[in-house]
């Protein structure tokens, strides 16, 4: 296969795992998650969007590392699509869970290598950005593909 067709395959595979994974918001155990969003100032915060987008990007994590663990280095197509797309959709779910993350309480967000710096209310807090880390290894595999097949 090309690598046009490779990397069709995976954009349409990972479009369709990230609105699987979307489709998982409602069974979410949110819980008091609404009721706890209540800021110093008194300013009521409804959280369950961002808990329901946090644990469907967490269930992308969990697909991309289960199937780098298990396929990595393989040679069949599917698999490697897999792998790539997992990875694509999880990137996709992680910068789009820091912006809901923005849109609700308005932080200060900081992008630093393999770092999140996130203030609130004068609390800085630092966050290990799995999307930049999760989007090397996509990046060194298309590197890796793309100078196989050149061969």
């Amino acid at each position: 296969m090309d690598l046009k067709g490779y990397y069709a395959y995976v954009f349409i595979i990972a479009s369709l795992l990230t609105l699987i994974f979307l489709s998982v918001f409602p069974v979410v155990p949110v819980g008091d998650e609404e009721l706890a969003g209540i800021s110093p100032t008194g300013v009521h915060y409804n959280l369950s969007l961002p808990v329901g987008v946090s644990f469907s990007t967490f269930l992308a994590l969990m697909l991309f590392f289960i199937s780098i663990v298990i396929f990595y280095g393989t040679k069949s197509t599917f698999y490697n699509v897999l792998i790539d797309s997992s990875g694509i959709s999880f990137v996709f779910l992680n910068y789009f869970n820091y912006y809901l993350i923005y849109e609700t309480w308005k932080p200060e967000i900081m992008i630093l290598p393999f770092l999140i710096e996130i203030t609130f209310n004068g609390a800085k807090t630092l966050v290990i950005d799995l999307g930049q880390i999760v989007l090397i290894v996509i990046l060194y595999r298309a590197y890796k593909m793309i100078r196989t097949n050149k061969s």
